[in-house]
């Protein structure tokens, strides 16, 4: 009896250790196709905004490398109007948007993939904007959290190479190049995407 009731014992043991770690795999693979999808919906988000930026305007996208922690943490600024996911649906006028990393708070050593949003110089509409200090404020709409690294790249098709910032207003890049990496140790993930309104000189 005391026999039996150690092989059913090991038996019992071998079932829970395998049912424990499959449902941990299937925990893991949930969670890594989450973030997946809400990286995949900012490179949607953000090829949605290159596509609707204004034909001749200059200034209309710009972009500038910055490091944190080591790691990639650029910014792409645009000219944006209304537009859902903006937070500027129900605004009037355009707005500049910026994607970035920034340090969750003031106090936070962890960061996070969001939009500044602030209107633009001539837009004279009256918005609440919550960041920020005297000419230097913004809304913040957060996007992915925690976000460790975000490359931004241009392709010129002047110089036929990817550099990492643009700040040549009269011309746009014909692609740009997103590297998103949530986790310091995740393998980014990436997307090339194109800019419509580069063909067009303002």
């Amino acid at each position: 009896m005391i026999i039996a009731m150690m092989i059913v014992s090991m038996i019992v043991f071998t079932i829970y250790r395998f049912v424990s770690t499959h449902l941990l795999i299937m925990q893991a693979s949930t969670e890594i196709g989450d973030e997946r999808e809400s990286m995949e919906a900012v490179i949607n988000l953000v090829q949605g905004q290159l596509g609707s930026l204004p034909a001749l305007e200059p200034d209309a996208l710009l972009g500038k490398a910055y490091k944190f922690h080591g790691l990639s943490n650029d910014e792409m600024t645009w000219m944006c109007g209304p537009g859902s996911g903006l937070l500027t649906t129900a605004a009037q006028g355009e707005y500049q948007v910026t994607l970035t990393v920034q340090p969750m708070d003031s106090k936070s050593s962890e960061t996070e993939l969001g939009l500044r949003r602030r209107p633009s110089a001539a837009n004279k509409s009256s918005v609440e904007l919550t960041r920020g200090s005297g000419t230097d404020r913004y809304d913040w709409q957060p996007l992915i959290s925690p976000m460790a690294a975000l490359e931004i790249r241009y392709y010129d098709s002047v110089t036929n190479s990817w550099v990492d910032q643009w700040t040549d207003g009269s011309r746009r890049p014909p692609l740009v190049r997103l590297r998103l990496q949530k986790h310091k140790d995740d393998a980014p993930i990436e997307a090339v995407l194109n800019v419509p309104s580069s063909q067009l000189t303002p």
